[in-house]
């Protein structure tokens, strides 16, 4: 394909459009990305997919927070942030950081723990815990590079990472090997 076979594509084809019909599917992992706003003096968090790993030399995580999100603000005010990888068990506690009108309940629940003052589930699959070394704004969103300085990760076999597929949660597992399979 070369540039002149896109500018014979039709005209008005919506990339946005288009671009949030591939990424349905593309599987990722749920994350609930969580701080404490020494401004509001409380915690703020919001539900991500768009969570990878950035480096091991420093080890460190990349979280992109549309800049219009209630948590965008308190990241930046914070400098630090927690990624609570969900256990697929844990699907419904998204459902309160994907609601504004259920913010200020959103810490409440007893499952939650604190290290100093930032919460975190200690029950996900891994909680990494990071402190922002550089930001990138582009677009919409607001790319937050985190150094990591401590990881919990769920000692229990039974994890099972929750996920987002074709616009729903998914539980994520290695794909079964057939018997007698190489």
């Amino acid at each position: 394909m070369n540039k002149n076979d896109f500018q014979s594509r039709p005209h008005g084809v919506d990339l946005a459009a288009g671009l949030k019909t591939a990424m349905r599917r593309m599987p990722a992992s749920v994350a609930l990305i969580t701080t404490y706003d020494p401004a509001e003096d409380r915690p703020a968090g919001l539900a991500a997919t768009t969570v990878i790993p950035v480096s091991m030399e420093p080890p460190s995580m990349l979280v992109a927070v549309n800049r219009a999100a209630s948590a965008h603000s308190a990241l930046k005010r914070a400098g630090r942030y927690c990624v609570n990888l969900l256990d697929s068990r844990q699907a419904a506690i998204v459902a309160s950081f994907s609601s504004s009108e259920m913010r200020e309940k959103r810490f409440e629940s007893h499952e939650w723990s604190f290290a100093d003052k930032l919460p975190y589930l200690p029950h996900a699959c891994a909680n990494i815990f990071c402190e922002i070394r550089d930001s990138v704004a582009f677009g919409t969103h607001e790319l937050f590079i985190g150094e990591v300085f401590d990881v919990l990760t769920n000692g229990s076999e039974e994890a099972r990472p929750l996920g987002w597929f074709d616009g729903t949660f998914a539980q994520l597992e290695p794909l079964a090997r057939a018997a007698g399979a190489a």
